[in-house]
């Protein structure tokens, strides 16, 4: 080791205060060369501060849009689904994209039968005789006698002193007895051309929602001075804006009961009409209502009514006043016969005819034959029968033909037309207006059948009371009153006026129900 090395070791290490001193107190040179040197910030500029508020806003916009997207996206399907179709209908004008959460009408007939329709064929063989025809309750739950009697024409009133039988036959009514091939004779007195009833006489009015039965009930009888809306008419037949359906013999029921109290007025109806005889009541001055199917843009075939007020057989047109298409200004709304014939096909002809009861004996005269519904509804069959023949993949002929036979009390046969036409792709909403398959099942003893029926057409509409009404009677006749009395209490809460429902309930709780089989 050196002297210099020695002398240095044994140097004294300067103290804490001094290091600290040192090293807080540099020189100014050093201070000098050690200062960071930053760069110059240039002032932002007005644009540069708008165009990052832009971006701040829009990232927070997008970032609660989606989030917002999210939730509304898991709550408005359920939402919208849970309102009732008619603001269903209102949302979706509004807003076109809450269309898209619709429910989603069935693809093709909900009712197809899978089992063997051979048997049906033998309806078509036309040396098979019409028996006698004996005319059965539309549903008889205790006896074999009236629920309900024909209203009889007001005193003064010039009737024949026998009122004709308002209803098709769905009450008892007298037997009535045809032979095998009794076809209808024409009416024998000619009409002119073409002819209207006095338009000027007619008050028309644009149907609400779900309101084409009430509506055109109203506007046919405004002929007769009839002056409310078809708001009364609705508070009768449908106390539930939903309800899908008003049947012939509730809008006959209506006129009889209610209407006729403000005016001189009745009404019946009839399955099997013809153009012909259609023509023949306007030349004759009677109001008539058809029953019809229609397509609609968007919404697809459903039934709808019309009231005939003229005809032109030069242009080949019948004149409607129609609560949803129009009146034409109150001329008429001219429809191809051909067309409207098409659509009435698939109601079975049916009709319902307006008329003073002062001018019953002229009313019988254009009926003719019509005037008993056990004809009527004979020669209905017939004529679907022929239509069959000719075409036995003709859905509608089929389901016709039931129909027919279902009122003139052939309920077996009526159930092998029935399952004929339920292989053919009936439309879904065939099932929400005609409810003959439902009488021809029960009465058959087939009434898991009615069940299948009714709980199938609920599962794509639910305000049809007639569904809990049918579906009550099978499970009354399946010794099930607790169930059956249930289905009742729900056709009532759908219509409180639907008389049926509560008779049948009453029937099931005080142990007079009788099963038909």
């Amino acid at each position: 080791m050196t002297e210099q090395t020695h002398d240095i070791l044994r140097t004294p290490l300067p103290d804490n205060a001094e290091l600290e001193s040192f090293r807080e107190q540099p020189s100014a040179e050093d201070t000098d060369r050690i200062r960071p040197v930053y760069p110059r910030r240039k002032k932002p500029s007005l644009f540069g501060l708008l165009a990052r508020t832009i971006v701040s806003v829009g990232a927070g916009s997008f970032g609660f849009a989606l989030v917002a997207g999210v939730v509304l996206a898991i709550i408005i399907p359920p939402w919208y689904r849970s309102l009732q179709p008619r603001y269903q209908e209102i949302w979706c004008h509004r807003i076109s994209a809450l269309c898209e959460f619709k429910k989603k009408a069935p693809e093709g007939d909900i009712l197809v039968f899978q089992g063997d329709t051979s048997d049906a064929l033998a309806l078509l063989n036309e040396d098979t005789p019409t028996p006698t025809v004996t005319i059965a309750p539309e549903i008889s739950l205790t006896s074999n006698e009236p629920t309900s009697t024909p209203i009889p024409p007001k005193s003064g009133g010039g009737g024949t002193g026998e009122a004709i039988p308002t209803e098709a036959p769905v009450e008892v009514l007298p037997t009535a007895t045809l032979e095998p091939t009794a076809l209808p004779t024409a009416t024998p007195v000619p009409v002119p051309l073409s002819d209207k009833l006095d338009l000027t006489k007619i008050h028309w009015e644009q149907q609400g929602w779900n309101n084409c039965g009430p509506t055109t009930v109203t506007i046919a009888l405004s002929y007769f001075g009839y002056s409310a809306t078809q708001t009364r008419a609705a508070d009768f037949l449908k106390p539930n804006i939903e309800d899908k359906n008003v049947s012939p013999s509730q809008l006959v029921e209506f006129v009889n009961t209610d209407a006729a109290n403000d005016v001189s007025v009745r009404a019946l109806y009839r399955i099997g009409g013809t153009l012909d005889l259609l023509k023949h009541f306007i030349a004759a001055d009677f109001p008539v209502i058809i029953e019809r199917g229609i397509n609609v843009r968007d919404a697809g075939w459903m039934g709808h009514y019309s009231l005939v007020v003229g005809y032109d057989d030069a242009e080949g047109d019948l004149y409607l006043f129609d609560s949803y298409f129009g009146s034409n200004k109150n001329q008429g709304r001219p429809e191809r016969q051909d067309s409207i014939e098409l659509g009435w096909k698939q109601f079975n002809y049916t009709y319902i005819v307006l008329y003073d009861p002062s001018r019953e004996a002229e009313l019988r005269e254009v009926l003719a034959n019509y005037a008993d519904p056990a004809y009527a509804a004979n020669d209905a069959f017939e004529r679907a029968r022929q239509a069959a023949t000719l075409d036995p993949d003709d859905k509608f002929a089929w389901f016709n033909m039931g129909t027919a036979l279902t009122l003139l009390g052939r309920y077996d046969e009526a159930v092998l037309a029935y399952n004929r036409a339920r292989t053919l792709d009936l439309p879904y909403r065939i099932w929400w207006y005609q409810f003959g398959p439902y009488i021809a099942y029960y009465q058959a003893g087939q009434y898991n059948e009615v069940i299948t029926i009714a709980d199938t057409t609920e599962s794509n509409q639910t305000y049809i009371e007639e569904i809990y009404y049918y579906r009550g009677l099978a499970y009354a006749a399946e010794n099930k009153p607790e169930d059956a009395v249930k289905e009742f209490d729900k056709a009532l809460r759908y219509n409180k006026n639907f008389t049926k429902a509560d008779e049948a309930k009453q029937e099931v709780l005080e142990g007079r129900f009788v099963a038909p089989r």
